[in-house]
């Protein structure tokens, strides 16, 4: 009887560490960076239709979050363009929520934000705040991002800032980063891996 007992439990824990293993292996071939769930500090922004944006609103779904800002000239646009492919790729019932996070907020109102994110896609949404709360957040998730003085009449100056994707699970948990530069295809095809890994 012992015999018969120890059979099943022996196979159940061979493939409990294969399907570890294949999960791990997984993971471990992604281009992204697959990360300890972590969730970030508490935070307070306001997202482009003037609703307070915090850790709650990344619970329940999964989000992808990039940095930038309205008068980037070609980073932000293109990174934009590719979430909005990577969109597309993807089964509507897994698409992510995407976030634009302004590191610009003496610019970037959330009237203009609304506009430039829905552009590419009505469901994007965008997202401003303090300047201190925004280098909070930004600090607490390492994220880089530096104003440079004014160059040209007028005031204009650049920003400059890191170019990753972070992906945060439906725990509201920080899960990978996806380092640039990004491709549509290869994104949409580690979201999946990632998200079915948990």
């Amino acid at each position: 009887m012992f015999s018969v007992l120890k059979r099943p439990a022996i196979v159940l824990a061979m493939l409990l560490l294969v399907t570890a293993c294949d999960n791990g292996s997984d993971l471990s071939q992604l281009r992204a960076t697959v990360l300890p769930p972590r969730p970030p500090a508490p935070f307070a922004l306001v997202d482009h239709n003037g609703t307070v944006f915090d850790n709650q609103r990344l619970v329940g779904h999964w989000t992808l979050m990039f940095f930038g800002y309205t008068n980037c000239p070609d980073v932000c646009p293109t990174t934009l363009q590719t979430l909005k492919q990577v969109s597309a790729l993807l089964p509507e019932a897994e698409r992510p929520q995407v976030v634009f996070v302004s590191v610009d907020p003496g610019r970037d109102t959330p009237e203009l934000l609304n506009k430039y994110v829905t552009y590419f896609n009505p469901r994007f949404l965008g997202v401003t705040g303090e300047l201190q709360a925004i280098s909070d957040f930004t600090r607490d998730l390492g994220v880089m991002f530096r104003h440079d003085p004014p160059k040209q009449r007028g005031g204009m100056y650049t920003v400059d800032h890191s170019a990753g994707l972070l992906l945060f699970n439906p725990d509201g948990q920080w899960r990978a980063y996806f380092a640039a530069p990004h491709k549509a295809e290869e994104i949409a095809r580690e979201f999946r891996v990632i998200r079915a890994a948990g």
